[in-house]
C-alpha cells in the first residue's frame, strides 16, 4: 500500500468487492462520500463472478423488485457483451421470475470501471486483518497487502464480506450453523464443445428430466403445466437457471450404476456420486452457445476456519473430474465437452449471520411481510437443508408468487455503532437466509448500505440514528425498489 494511502481517512469503507461491496462502493461514492472498497482477491464480483449469473430481479409473477444501480450494472454488461440483450431471462424452472446470465470476465471489467468512474479508490489484493474500535464504535480497518499492514480510517465502515469478518472481528454477536445445517458450498466449472441444441432437444421430448415450474403458485393458482413449460424454449438461454431433476434416474442406465457404486434413484443411494449437489445445475455463457456452467460439487464445511476452506478447494477440485467425466458419459450434447476450468475459488452459499437489531424470519419471507423500514425486496425462495438428509436441497416459496421486504435494522449489527453489514450475512434466520442471500438482493442491499453510510456522514450520525425516511427517500430517487 502506498504511504499516501496508508494515512488518508475516509468517510466510508467497504470490505469485500463481491457484488454487494461493489454496489455499496458505488453508491457511498455517488452520495458525497469519499469511499475506499478493500478486496482480498486480484478481480471483483465475488460469487457472481464464479456462478455466471444472478437472480431474481422479478418474483413469480414476473414483477420487478430489484432497480437502481444494480439494473444499471446489467444494462452496462448488456452493452459490453457480458448480458443477453434483454438482461433478464424468464425463468421454466419457476425458482424465481428471471435469471440473468452474466459473463465473468466481463462483470469484473464493467464493475471496475464502475467504481473507477464513481471516484472510489480501490485496493486489491487486501485483506483485512482486523476491525479498528473505539469502546463500541468503529472507527476504521486494519489491511494486510504487498505493502504491510495499514490502518484505514472510516467514519463508516461497511460490511460486505459475505462471512461477516468486520463485524465478528469487532465483537458483534452473529450466529453460524454447523456445517452440516447449513447450506454446502459448490465448485463452479466451465465446460465448452457443448451441443446446447441437442441437450435442449431432449428435454423437450423428456421434460421430466428438469425441474419446472417449481412454485406451486405457478400450477396452483396460474394453471400452468410442466409439460407445457418448455413449448417455447428454442435453446439454452431460454432456459438460463435449469435444474436437473434426478441424475441418477434419468440420465444414467443401470447396467453403469456398478461402476458409480450406485444402489438406487433416491440421493442417498447415488454411491460415489453422492457428494453432488441433489439438483444438478445447468446455466449458458453469455459469451458462446456451447459454453456452460455447471454447478454440482458439493461440500460442507465450517467457510471461516482456513483449513477447512482449503480443504474444501481440494475437494471441490477432485468432485469437479468425476461430475465432468459424468456429464460426457450420460448427458446428450455434452460427448465432446471438454473442461475449461473451475471458477477462481470455491462459492459459499451460508457462514456468519449477524445478529441485528431485527432478523429477518422464515414467516416474514413465507407471508411476503412488508416493513416500515423496507430497504430492498426479496422474492427467492428459501433453499434450506433437509433435516431428514443433509445433503437435499429444498425450496420453501414466497406465497401467491409475491415477494418480502427486508428490512434495513437487518444491517445494523447490535451493540455496535459505526458499521453496516450487508450481503448474506445480514441478520436473518437460517431459513431466511436461505431467500435472502440471493444475488440480485445482495446488490439491493449494497445500494442501501452505501447510501446510508454516505447519508450518515453527511448528516454527522450514525447509520442506526440516521432518518430511515430520508434513506428510503433517496433510496427511491435513486430507483430503487422498495
Amino acid at each position: 500500500m502506498s504511504g499516501a494511502a496508508a494515512t488518508e481517512r475516509y468517510d466510508v469503507v467497504v470490505v469485500g468487492g463481491g457484488i454487494t461491496g461493489i454496489i455499496a462502493a458505488v453508491a457511498a461514492a455517488r452520495n458525497g462520500a469519499r469511499t475506499c472498497l478493500v478486496e482480498q482477491n486480484g478481480y471483483v464480483g465475488g460469487t457472481i463472478y464464479t456462478l455466471g449469473n444472478v437472480v431474481s430481479f422479478h418474483n413469480n409473477r414476473m414483477e420487478p423488485i430489484v432497480g437502481g444501480i444494480p439494473q444499471e450494472l446489467v444494462d452496462r454488461m448488456s452493452a459490453a457483451g457480458g448480458a443477453l440483450k434483454d438482461g433478464h431471462v424468464p425463468n421454466p424452472g419457476g425458482q424465481c421470475g428471471t435469471a440473468t446470465p452474466l459473463e465473468s470476465e466481463t462483470l469484473n471489467y464493467v464493475a471496475l470501471g464502475m467504481l473507477e468512474e464513481a471516484g472510489v479508490d480501490v485496493l486489491l489484493h487486501s485483506s483485512l486483518t482486523d476491525t479498528v474500535v473505539e469502546g463500541r464504535t468503529v472507527t476504521g480497518v486494519e489491511v494486510a497487502n504487498k505493502s504491510g499492514r495499514s490502518v484505514l480510517p472510516a467514519r463508516v465502515v461497511v460490511d460486505a464480506s459475505g462471512d461477516a469478518d468486520a463485524a465478528a472481528r469487532a465483537d458483534a454477536p452473529y450466529h453460524q450453523d454447523v456445517p452440516q445445517q447449513a447450506l454446502s458450498a459448490t465448485l463452479m466449472f466451465r465446460v465448452g464443445a457443448v451441443d446446447t441444441g441437442r441437450f435442449v432437444a431432449d428435454l423437450k421430448r423428456h421434460p421430466e428430466r428438469a425441474l419446472l415450474l417449481e412454485d406451486p403458485y405457478l400450477r396452483e393458482v396460474c394453471g400452468r403445466r410442466p409439460e407445457d413449460a418448455l413449448a417455447h424454449v428454442e435453446s439454452l438461454y431460454d432456459v438460463p437457471y435449469l435444474y436437473l431433476a434426478n441424475l441418477v434416474r434419468d440420465y444414467i442406465p443401470r447396467a453403469d450404476w456398478r461402476r458409480w457404486e450406485i444402489d438406487g434413484t433416491e440421493k442417498a443411494a447415488w454411491g460415489r456420486l453422492r457428494p453432488f449437489g441433489s439438483r444438478v445445475q445447468i446455466m449458458p455463457s453469455v459469451a458462446r452457445a456451447e459454453m456452460v456452467y455447471v454447478n454440482t460439487a458439493n461440500v460442507q464445511f465450517d467457510a471461516t476456519d482456513a483449513r477447512e476452506l482449503s480443504r474444501a478447494e481440494m475437494t471441490g477440485q477432485k468432485q469437479v473430474r468425476s461430475a465432468h467425466e459424468v456429464l460426457r458419459s450420460y448427458l446428450p450434447g455434452f460427448e465432446q465437452c471438454f473442461l475449461l476450468g473451475t471458477m477462481p475459488r470455491i462459492s459459499v452459499r451460508a457462514s456468519r449471520r449477524i445478529v441485528g437489531d431485527y432478523m429477518l424470519t422464515r414467516d416474514d419471507v413465507a407471508e411476503g411481510r412488508r416493513f416500515p423500514d423496507s430497504v430492498a425486496r426479496g422474492g427467492y425462495p428459501m433453499s434450506v437443508t433437509s433435516g431428514e438428509n443433509p445433503n437435499v436441497r429444498l425450496h420453501l416459496f414466497v406465497k401467491d408468487g409475491g415477494d418480502y421486504g427486508v428490512p434495513y435494522r437487518c444491517m445494523l449489527p447490535v451493540g455496535i455503532e459505526g458499521l453496516l453489514v450487508a450481503g448474506r450475512c445480514l441478520s436473518a434466520t437460517r431459513e431466511a437466509s436461505g431467500s435472502s442471500r440471493s444475488g440480485a438482493q445482495c446488490m439491493a442491499y449494497g445500494q442501501a448500505a452505501g447510501t446510508a453510510a454516505a447519508l450518515a456522514v453527511g448528516a454527522g450520525t450514525t447509520p442506526r440514528n440516521l432518518d430511515v425516511e430520508t434513506l428510503r427517500r433517496r433510496l427511491t430517487e435513486q430507483g430503487a425498489l422498495l
